[in-house]
């Protein structure tokens, strides 16, 4: 992050688990941005591209598991810096097969338990 860098979100993917499809559902796959200070930001799509998702994740408000399941979110204020992600790998594993991601299991409550600390 810049010194004028308050928000910079890398590769961000929040899958929620549809049980009819019985399948994941990628809300939010791989976004990317970086906002500085003074910078205003405007997010647009079709219904259902992930914007309201995506605001959700950085906000930590994503109630539906899995939810957040990996990137980072470097958040820097006057007084404070952080990745809001920190130690989310510690409770999320990917099946991956040929890249992409077939399968996520996330210890929710663990992850919920070390982001209200």
């Amino acid at each position: 992050m810049t010194a004028a860098t308050v928000l910079k979100i890398e590769d961000l993917r929040t899958y929620f688990y549809s049980r009819s499809k019985q399948a994941f559902i990628r809300s939010v796959d791989g976004v990317s941005l970086e906002i500085e200070k003074g910078e205003a930001l405007g997010v647009v799509g079709e219904s259902g591209s992930g914007k309201s998702v995506t605001a959700l994740s950085v906000m930590g408000l994503t109630s539906a598991g899995p939810g957040v399941i990996s990137g980072k979110i470097g958040f820097k204020s006057d007084r404070i810096q952080k990745n809001l992600l920190q130690g989310l790998e510690d409770f999320v594993k990917l099946t991956t097969r040929d890249g992409k991601i077939m399968g996520v299991s996330k210890d929710v409550v663990g992850w919920s338990g070390t982001r209200s600390a």
